[in-house]
């Protein structure tokens, strides 16, 4: 009988040490900084536990995770997490600290010039017609100036942020004629025959378009972007180029070139992908000779003769089965199109002088889906290169590069309540597929297929590499840190060309068929492998890691394994969409 009562207690004393645990993962740390009045809240204990926070109870899920949003006010807030079960108590405290952007009128006792909000607040070379754009923050009811007497406005009251006064502004046009090298704006504010002066932080240059600066990229695949605008996956993307390209330079914005594409058009690439060539290097630009147009077993090709290697980009119509190819700084001296009779996949092509220095070169396919392109420089010469339809649209004639994201000891990516990550998820969802895919035939190439890092950018030039047929990049879903993680839930697909929304659609409409609820099909996506256009692509965000439903789903194999299921008939829907 002892025995037995000691066994029990001995049994009871080990469920008790592992059981009562409270696990944070959201916060991250015991003591976090916000500028939000709201805080996720992602963490879990054991199942059929009863917790509370603060004294508001929060919903145990069967995986023991429990997830919502904290309210938080200005200044310190301390939380206690408390959770109850049959064998005990555990408790967890965290703070967060929410500091407020404090914006007051300056005062009137004295002159002074503030750096809070001041404009220009980074480095920036300018030419002529570029508008300069300065503001400053101090005492206000001044007369205030700049740029040697440049006169500025001060905000009324309903056109300053919180009413605040003493916000002055002022446009500059830059004149063909001006000159400044590098240097801060000076700002001067006088009231009642006193003078105050202050210099910017960032340095300004007018610069002298007689002789533009001329650039050549140096990154086997550097970036033309759309604007200065960024988010977590970076600015919008125009094109990417290769190395050795040349590049007219008109302006700058902190650590981003302005690029004159021609007359009309301007795109941005970061300073460090580029090197500066020596003063007076021809602006580039270059007359077009002759197109040859040929194929081979597996891909067309379009050479264009030019001498010099101008920025390039391209964009699809996939209902009228075309891309363009649009070259900056060309001109056509072009009088004869030569095609042979080996192509596959192009049907026509033709070109338009559409703006002065602007050529656009049209291709039109004969299948409605486009299998992959790459534009890129051989020798003197612009290369086009079309993947052909495969002849046999059966996975056991196909080659699939399957990317399962992030990996390694430093990139778990996103994490669940439980502590369950999203490198785990992503390659167990993998290696399913993978399995499925070589059952048909198929030859499967990975990334990555155990716990490595990675970078992105290897794995993409790795796909490329491989010359494969399709690429499935998967990864599983977070939201941010000022949500609510309970009401976010779902699947969803996403690619950035156009040309590649069918293979995102179909896959979609089949994980669907799981019950997920649906978090859409996402376009224009800025995501590495989904970048390329070498070959049909698409990113599958299987479900939410934050959502603790989700989560409880994504820690079953079995349904990783069903979702892998749903990833390959998605495939074959596409496969069999293109045959029609």
């Amino acid at each position: 009988m002892k025995k037995f009562i000691f066994l029990i207690l001995f049994i009871t004393s080990i469920i008790t040490a592992q059981d009562n645990f409270v696990r944070l993962i959201v916060p991250e740390a015991d003591t976090v900084i916000s500028y939000s009045s709201t805080y996720r809240l992602s963490a879990s204990t054991l199942p059929n536990s009863k917790v509370n926070i603060n004294g508001k109870e929060f919903f145990v899920y069967s995986s023991g995770a429990f997830a919502g949003v904290l309210d938080v006010k200005s200044g310190v807030n301390n939380y206690k997490i408390v959770s109850e079960n049959p064998f005990g108590k555990a408790e967890k405290e965290f703070v967060i600290i929410k500091e407020e952007f404090e914006l007051e009128t300056s005062t009137t006792d004295s002159l002074v010039i503030e750096n809070i909000l001041m404009l220009p607040n980074q480095d920036m070379w300018l030419t002529k017609n570029d508008i300069l754009e300065v503001r400053i923050k101090g005492t206000p009811g001044c007369k205030a100036s700049f740029l040697n007497g440049i006169e500025m406005r001060e905000l009324r009251p309903d056109e300053s942020p919180r009413g605040v006064k003493g916000i002055y502004v002022g446009r500059y046009k830059v004149k063909e004629t001006d000159e400044l090298t590098e240097q801060p704006i000076t700002f001067s504010l006088e009231k009642d025959g006193k003078t105050i002066s202050k210099k910017s932080y960032a340095k300004i240059a007018f610069m002298n378009m007689d002789f533009p600066l001329v650039a050549k990229t140096i990154d086997e695949r550097s970036e033309l972007n759309y604007g200065l605008g960024t988010n977590r996956l970076g600015g919008a993307k125009l094109s990417f180029i290769h190395e050795d390209i040349k590049l007219m330079i008109d302006g700058k914005v902190d650590d981003m070139f302005r690029v004159r594409l021609n007359r009309n058009n301007i795109a941005w690439i970061p300073i460090d992908q580029v090197e500066i060539l020596p003063y007076g290097t021809q602006v580039p630009n270059a007359l077009t000779e002759t197109f040859t147009v040929w194929g081979d077993d597996k891909y067309d090709y379009v050479n264009v003769s030019i001498g010099e290697k101008l920025p390039y980009s391209s964009f699809q119509e996939p209902s009228e089965r075309k891309i363009h190819i649009d070259i900056y700084g060309a001109v056509s001296n072009t009088n004869w199109i030569t095609q042979y009779p080996t192509t596959k996949e192009i049907k026509n092509i033709y070109y338009n002088q559409v703006e002065e220095n602007l050529l656009r070169i049209t291709i039109e396919l004969k299948h409605k889906q486009l299998w992959g392109y790459s534009v890129k420089y051989e020798g003197r010469g612009l290369q086009i290169k079309i993947k052909q339809q495969p002849k046999d649209l059966d996975l056991d004639n196909l080659k699939i590069v399957i990317d399962a994201g992030h990996g390694g000891p430093t990139n778990n990516g996103a994490l669940g309540s439980t502590g369950l990550t999203e490198k785990e998820v992503n390659l167990s969802t993998a290696l399913h597929l993978k399995n499925l895919l070589e059952d048909e035939g198929a030859k499967v190439v990975m990334t990555r297929s155990e716990d490595v890092s990675v970078w992105n950018s290897a794995r993409l030039k790795s796909a490329i590499e491989e010359e494969p047929d399709l690429l499935i990049s998967i990864h599983a879903n977070s939201i941010g840190l000022t949500s609510d993680p309970t009401k976010t839930s779902g699947t969803s697909t996403y690619y950035k060309h156009i040309a590649f929304r069918p293979l995102s659609q179909k896959i979609y409409k089949r994980m669907l068929e799981l019950g997920l609820a649906p978090y859409g099909n996402v376009g224009n996506f800025n995501f590495t492998l989904n970048s390329q256009t070498e070959m049909p692509n698409v990113l599958v965000e299987l479900a939410f890691m934050s959502n603790p439903e989700d989560e409880i789903l994504l820690m079953n194999d079995e349904f990783r394994k069903e979702m892998a299921e749903k990833i390959l008939e998605g495939i074959e829907d596409f496969l069999d969409w293109c045959e029609d």
